[in-house]
């Protein structure tokens, strides 16, 4: 008899082919073209980002720009109020003084007459002062009593008289007990020596305005490139010097053209110092 062989001995085994396909798994292709498809569209947003980014810059810097020309500038000054009272004569700079300070600090003023005082009182003037800040404040920190004195002096708080005289001297105690830095800044030793002079000179002027102390004034603002007396900014310096001018102006007195060019220039300029366009305008 025949004897058949075990079936399992024949039993073939598959090799795979060499030829056959392979493939790689399916999420490496999907990454693959995740990235390559989203690098166009990254770089599409980026672009987006940046207008958008540039876009806000332009209308900040819009916008800081009209708060520098519509609001009161920010002068490093102590958030205090002012509350002073300034004696001095009828027509004496020191009531502009009071005028730019009320301005300034947005407090109102109120005038009176002392019984020492013999001058007459301009009615126009007073209702011009009354009306500073009218509309902003509640709040009375700038008193004007007119007296016979030949110099201005001033009580700092109610009560306590400071033995302070002279438009320099007050603004120089104001500038550094309300903290006007950016006015006079003690910390710039040239700049403070500059204004230090100036007020020198404006203090001669206020006691006596001449011809020759005017001319003066005019050669300086002349050989200077500053619309200012000292540096590129207002200083105490000016403020006094626009009061003084002012003071001529109101009084129907001749000043020469290049310092009412000056006047008439910084009176545009600073929030605080536009007050005397009530004043100086139609003189």
């Amino acid at each position: 008899m025949y004897a058949a062989p075990k079936i399992y001995q024949d039993i073939v085994v598959a090799t795979p082919s060499i030829n056959m396909y392979s493939m790689r798994p399916i999420h490496d292709d999907v990454t693959a073209n995740m990235t390559s498809s989203s690098a166009g569209d990254v770089t599409d947003l980026e672009r987006r980002q940046d207008k958008c980014l540039a876009d806000m810059e332009q209308l900040q810097a819009r916008l800081n720009k009209i708060e520098v020309d519509c609001a009161p500038p920010s002068t490093g000054a102590t958030s205090g109020k002012v509350d002073i009272v300034i004696g001095c004569g009828v027509g004496s700079p020191a009531v502009f003084l009071g005028a730019i300070l009320a301005r300034k600090s947005n407090t109102l003023i109120k005038v009176f007459s002392h019984s020492s005082n013999t001058a007459s009182v301009d009615s126009g003037i007073t209702n011009k002062l009354l009306k500073v800040n009218r509309h902003e404040s509640e709040v009375t920190g700038v008193n004007i009593i007119y007296k016979d004195t030949s110099a201005a002096y001033f009580v700092d708080k109610p009560g306590r008289q400071v033995p302070v005289f002279g438009l320099s001297n007050i603004l120089r105690y104001l500038a550094r007990s309300q903290g006007y830095t950016a006015l006079y800044n003690e910390g710039n030793l040239a700049v403070a020596a500059a204004i230090d002079e100036m007020l020198a000179m404006v203090d001669s002027l206020e006691m006596k305005s001449t011809a020759q102390m005017l001319n003066e004034f005019v050669k300086i603002i002349s050989s200077s490139s500053s619309t200012y007396l000292c540096g590129d900014t207002l200083s105490i310096a000016d403020i006094a010097l626009c009061c003084c001018l002012t003071a001529s102006v109101v009084s129907g007195g001749q000043i020469p053209r290049v310092l009412r060019e000056y006047l008439d220039t910084v009176a545009r300029g600073e929030y605080e110092m536009r007050v005397l366009k009530a004043f100086i305008n139609g003189n």
